[in-house]
């Protein structure tokens, strides 16, 4: 029995003993096409010989995928046998992050061969593959012009007129939809650009939270907003200024000024290039987590390759744009200073207020984070009334059971065991001796 030949998409392999091989083959695939199928027992010229399969052998196939191709790939593997009686192994696998890594090493495909990319072969491949994703923007939605959110689009144009970076002034949802290149060619529809920047069908998700330390073990707030970008950014910077602290700044006169722990300004910037830059088809969210004692912001998408941020702020480096006609929009409505000049004001505004910070390309995307210099403080106004509850009962008997609380205040043995989680990670109390027979310490002072 044959299967054809080996092409971009299919490669074959005689047995499992080839299985480094194999998975050199699945990357270069990914790399060159973003799917195809491998299979195990089937020799170079699609003639199935046969595959021992044993009890665990599609386990280590599975596990060997997961371990070494990175990023992660979709994958099914399945086992067959031909007409003659002989059984062989076959691998669908697919994956939309290039670039895909085997064992450390990049690969691409050509024609049926896979070849080792040298390093100026990979930097381009990154400079090809992060061009833009201005096919994605340019593709036709599911919004049409009634599902514009009209007053924001309205709102938007005025401020981007009265700042000279539109030469015209609000004459119709069509008319200016088409002059920023955010229609179809039929001008029925909004293209993916359109619908991200102005649908009032909540086209983005923003996950936000809250955490009562350092880590991801317990939240304050959880909390999933959906909006267009301009709503999604006008969330983000309010719900950090709301959950950070705030200096009291006097200046010598009656009057007293706030000032946020971490510079709006630089906040501000950092989350509209977030959404600027982003990759709406992404299978992860845009995310912005306050810590204890730092606010991280996370957009799925990634910065470019080679390149630091600083590049583009201190070394004037032309800008690279993922979105063009997303950032040209934002630009051309006021809500980016200039192209490329985000991360100018932010790492200025964070010298001048001794705020650290970091970034990195994370596997899935890019985050920058904020180091909170009054984060320490913020924790004591951020309990909920039953974490209160629960202190005053411990307050008045330290010797009290987490079910006779639940029974008190009406609420399951899960919310108390919360709350006590939080108490003693906020450092209010410690657990001494065991759950029957030890007592709760009060550490708040």
């Amino acid at each position: 029995m044959n299967i054809g030949k080996e092409n971009e998409t299919l490669e074959f392999k005689k047995s499992t003993a080839e299985l480094k091989n194999g998975l050199a083959s699945i990357s270069s695939i990914l790399n060159k096409k973003g799917y195809g199928t491998l299979y195990f027992g089937v020799r170079d010229n699609g003639d199935i010989v046969g595959q021992d399969i044993g009890q665990d052998t599609i386990r280590d196939i599975s596990s060997e995928i997961r371990s070494y191709i990175s990023p992660n790939c979709e994958y099914e593997i399945e086992s067959k046998t031909s007409d003659d009686g002989k059984q062989f192994i076959v691998i669908n696998f697919s994956g939309d992050r290039p670039p895909y890594s085997a064992y450390g090493r990049y690969y691409i495909r050509h024609s049926d061969q896979d070849h080792a990319m040298k390093q100026e072969e990979l930097e381009r491949f990154f400079r090809e593959k992060q061009k833009d994703y201005s096919e994605w923007e340019n593709r036709e939605s599911e919004c049409d012009l009634n599902d514009v959110d009209e007053n924001l689009l309205k709102k938007k144009v005025e401020t981007g007129y009265s700042v000279n970076r539109l030469p015209y002034t609000y004459e119709g949802k069509d008319f200016i939809l088409g002059k920023l290149g955010l229609l179809t060619k039929d001008k029925t529809h909004l293209n993916n650009a359109g619908e991200a920047l102005f649908s009032k069908n909540k086209p983005v998700l923003l996950k936000l939270a809250t955490f009562a330390t350092e880590t991801k073990e317990t939240f304050l707030k959880l909390n999933h907003f959906q909006g267009n970008i301009y709503e999604c950014i006008e969330k983000g910077i309010s719900y950090v200024l709301g959950e950070i602290s705030w200096h009291i700044i006097f200046s010598g006169t009656p009057e007293r000024k706030e000032k946020p722990e971490i510079p709006a300004e630089a906040l501000r910037e950092i989350i509209v290039n977030a959404f600027g830059h982003g990759k709406y088809n992404s299978n992860t969210a845009f995310e912005i987590d306050v810590f204890k004692d730092r606010v991280a912001i996370y957009s799925p998408g990634f910065f470019p390759s080679g390149y630091i941020p600083e590049d583009f702020a201190l070394r004037h480096e032309q800008p690279i744009i993922f979105n063009p006609k997303i950032v040209e929009t934002l630009f051309k409505t006021n809500e980016i200073e200039s192209f490329g000049h985000g991360f100018d004001i932010t790492f200025k505004e964070c010298k001048n207020n001794n705020i650290k910070y970091e970034y990195e390309n994370t596997k899935s995307g890019f985050r920058f984070t904020f180091f909170r210099p009054l984060g320490q403080k913020y924790v004591q106004d951020k309990m909920s009334k039953t974490d209160r509850a629960v202190l005053d009962a411990i307050k008045n008997n330290n010797y009290v059971r987490g079910s006779d609380i639940a029974e008190n205040l009406n609420v399951s043995g899960k919310t108390i065991y919360r709350a006590t989680k939080k108490l003693k990670e906020l450092g209010y109390i410690v657990r001494r001796g065991d759950d029957f027979n030890g007592y709760w310490e009060i550490t708040e002072k």
